[in-house]
């Protein structure tokens, strides 16, 4: 299993967490609005109740507004909020001016007016601030000085005090832009963070889950491994048992041969003949019998080989006569190739045993009529025993892994003899030697497995 990338990048994260925290301050401004203009229009209402005639026009104007302000705060929340913020500077200009401009004819003071209204002015300036965008707040800080010092020219305000008043605003703008860009920064560091927590927290909760995921399949392959174990043991200890318990018969078997071979009277008969291929065959057996009691042994390396010097040629011929009888019944030449005087250093009982595997293999597979050749040599400091065949050639996929247990060839595969065990008796024996067993290409020959021992 591997751990899943975040859902959606991180730029796209932080964009959404900036844009969170911008609707979150445009939201406090939209509250000051709304409160600030409520607060107005009571001032103003009181007073003009009062009897002040110089507010008596800004009630029909403020009331409308706090409806405005009313709704903006209520999509302060709302995607759409952001764009309402920038909207909302240059209608907050055009209100104040519009407010000033039609009390200007009716107080006493128009130039009081015209100097209030740049104290509303610059509080417009402040508030577009918050929509984080230096274009918005500098754009409302120009619109604002044209409004303000057309109000200054209406009340007869000298250019002086108007050029004034105009960079009044624009260093309310500039101080307003410094503050909300610190704001700005704080934003993005704040969304940065929370980003990253989130990205964090999600890629260990990922990670987590990853590890209860692999935690519970090893868990699983190990139940598995420890259940193929139990039933690997249970088997090899039936074929224990069962090898063990034919050793009985055969051994009955093999004393009632014998007993057979002495009470005949010697010669060529067809009885005699009988009675030497029933030896050979159960001594065969009980070599088979011995390399199944023996697997294991030489798995565990508890099996030492007794090493002696032996002629190889009568190992060879050894095996020949004890699967001549296979080898006639199927029409098949079984000859020995091998120098009279080549020595072998090994055990000779375990070699017999992987030679005369290695040829019960060589025969299954020769065709009918076919050749089976033993031979032995010497070169390159190894002796060596190789028993070829004409059969089918052994596929390159399969040379590598031939010699595994339980590996079979297709032909026990497909007639369900054997069980994998035989070529891997001959390479543990092999190997037990300190030699190597391979499959090798020779001339001539389709098949060829070549023991190699030490010299």
């Amino acid at each position: 299993m591997s751990i899943s990338t975040p859902a959606m990048p991180f730029d796209d994260a932080l964009t959404r967490a900036v844009d969170a925290q911008r609707r979150s301050v445009l939201g406090a401004g939209a509250a000051v609005r709304l409160v600030g203009a409520a607060v107005f229009l009571a001032i103003s209402t009181g007073l003009w109740l009062t009897g002040g005639e110089d507010w008596a026009s800004y009630p029909p104007i403020l009331a409308p507004y706090v409806g405005v302000a009313a709704t903006l705060f209520a999509l302060r929340r709302r995607p759409v909020a952001r764009w309402l913020g920038v909207v909302q500077a240059p209608v907050d200009v055009g209100l104040v001016y519009w407010l000033q401009h039609v009390a200007m004819p009716l107080s006493r003071f128009p130039s009081g007016v015209a100097g209030f209204s740049l104290g509303l002015f610059a509080l417009v300036v402040a508030l577009s601030g918050l929509t984080l965008r230096r274009s918005v707040v500098y754009g409302t800080a120009l619109l604002s000085a044209v409004a303000q010092g057309a109000l200054m020219r209406e009340a007869g305000v000298s250019w002086g005090a108007v050029a004034v008043a105009v960079v009044a605003l624009l260093l309310v703008a500039a101080v307003s832009h410094y503050g909300t860009g610190r704001l700005r920064q704080l934003a993005v560091a704040l969304s940065h963070a929370e980003v990253d927590r989130a990205l964090e927290a999600r890629r260990f909760q990922e990670v987590e889950e990853a590890r209860r995921t692999i935690e519970r399949m090893l868990g699983d392959a190990q139940a598995r491994n420890d259940q193929l174990h139990a039933l690997q043991r249970d088997k090899e200890l039936l074929t224990q048992f069962l090898v063990h318990d034919l050793r009985s018969p055969l051994s009955a078997l093999t004393m009632t041969l014998s007993w057979m071979e002495q009470e005949v009277p010697p010669g060529k008969s067809p009885l005699n003949e009988s009675v030497r291929t029933g030896l050979a065959v159960t001594a065969r057996l009980d070599r088979m019998i011995s390399d199944l009691m023996d697997v294991p042994r030489l798995e565990q390396g508890r099996l030492e080989p007794r090493k002696v010097v032996f002629p190889a040629a009568i190992l060879l011929d050894e095996v020949r006569r004890s699967l001549d009888g296979v080898a006639r019944a199927r029409r098949l030449t079984l000859d020995v190739v091998a120098p009279e005087e080549l020595e072998v250093m090994g055990d000779s009982e375990l070699m017999v045993r992987v030679v005369e595997n290695l040829a019960s293999n060589a025969l299954r597979y020769a065709p009918t009529g076919g050749r089976v050749r033993l031979e032995a040599g010497m070169d390159s400091g190894y002796h060596w025993l190789a028993v070829r065949n004409d059969g089918p050639p052994i596929p390159p996929e399969t040379r590598a892994r031939i010699f595994d247990k339980y590996v079979q060839g297709e032909a026990e595969k497909d007639s369900r003899r054997g069980y994998g065990l035989g070529l891997y008796f001959c390479r543990l024996a092999t190997e037990a030697h300190g030699g190597r067993l391979e499959v090798e290409d020779t001339p001539g020959w389709s098949t060829s497995f070549v023991v190699r021992l030490p010299g």
